[in-house]
């Protein structure tokens, strides 16, 4: 064994790996040296390795390494393939630098398919994308007048409301205001399933007079410049969490729309999904983004039918309205687009 006291820094392993064949001589009976690290041409051992010669311990290498024997533990640490630090043998091969794994060391293991994920359990702090449905657009108010001396109103501004469909107003009674942007249409049967609108703020009612069509009214909050013939319809929640919950029902839908003009969509994007309160959707549910074929090449005439439906992402729903909903895209492992098909699984 070599002894306790001997040290050699790091320039003097240096040396010594140069100089491998006179110095494992030397080594054997002078304390002057090191632990020899030898190298030669037809080793196969990685650069920043040595190889275990007789007597030598993890206490006296470290010494020999790092001038303090101490600080064995960290070459140790390099070396995790020893699993007794007071036993090493000679042949043994030692890191001397911490192990930085290659691409050919590193191994796979296939565990899921990604296209078939479980149900995504998480919480979303959803916002009330823009989107009123056709009924609710035909229902809607107009601001019709306003005693203000300009053309665009704001905050606490006041303006005179009409509603031309019959209702009861009441006094405090608040209202989101809006302006159209694009009529959503059902990808098959072409009929309008409502609009994407801006919102532009926040109305309430001050009073009523029976006996005239227009109500007086108040801008609490505007997020845009508001103008006369802007729209009104029931105030809409801002901000919200929406928790899962589990389907009670099955069936099959599809992407109607998008509230950003483009055609390939991901995750966290907001969608009009088909279907609402009347086919028994609720918020919190799940619909699976549904896809089969091939990936890159036409699929044969025939084939299509007997290939398995793959999943492709999840969409969440935050808001069901009579026979649509708006939904949040929690999951894709691909880009999604309207018209893509969605499935309400029963228990999911």
């Amino acid at each position: 064994m070599r002894r306790q006291g001997a040290k050699v820094g790091l320039l003097g392993l240096a040396i010594a790996c140069a100089y491998a064949t006179t110095a494992a001589a030397q080594a054997d009976n002078d304390p002057r040296y090191g632990p020899v690290i030898e190298v030669t041409e037809k080793s196969a051992k990685p650069q920043g390795t040595y190889v275990v010669q007789k007597g030598d311990t993890l206490w006296g290498l470290s010494e020999g390494l790092f001038g303090d024997p101490q600080v064995w533990p960290t070459l140790w640490s390099f070396n995790p393939q020893i699993t007794n630090p007071h036993w090493i043998y000679p042949g043994d091969l030692l890191y001397l630098r911490p192990r930085i794994t290659t691409r050919a060391e590193k191994t796979v293991v296939f565990a899921k398919s990604r296209f078939s994920e479980s149900p995504r359990l998480m919480e979303v702090l959803a916002r009330f994308t823009s989107f009123v449905t056709e009924r609710e657009y035909r229902e809607s108010g107009r601001i019709s007048y306003s005693r203000e001396e300009k053309t665009m109103l704001g905050e606490l501004d006041e303006a005179y409301l009409k509603f031309n469909i019959p209702k009861r107003i009441l006094p405090g009674e608040e209202y989101t205001v809006y302006r159209p942007l694009r009529e959503v249409m059902h990808p098959v049967t072409g009929k309008s399933a409502g609009w994407l609108i801006q919102h532009l703020g926040v109305a309430r009612v001050l009073s009523v007079e029976r006996d005239k069509p227009f109500v007086k009214g108040i801008i609490l909050n505007s997020y845009e410049e508001i103008q006369r013939d802007d729209l009104l319809t029931k105030r809409v929640w801002d901000k919200e969490i929406i928790v899962p919950v589990e389907n009670k029902v099955a069936m099959w839908s599809r992407i109607l729309d998008a509230f950003r003009d483009i055609n390939e969509l991901g995750e966290w994007e907001y969608v009009v999904v088909e279907g609402g309160f009347k086919q028994k959707i609720r918020r919190g549910n799940r619909f699976v983004i549904r896809e089969r074929g091939d990936g890159y090449y036409p699929t044969a005439a025939g084939d299509m039918e007997k290939l398995p439906w793959e999943n492709v992402g999840e969409v969440l729903i935050i808001e069901p309205f009579d026979n649509t909903s708006l939904g949040i895209v929690l999951r894709s492992i691909k880009d999604v687009g309207k018209g893509h098909l969605l499935e309400l699984i029963r228990g999911y």
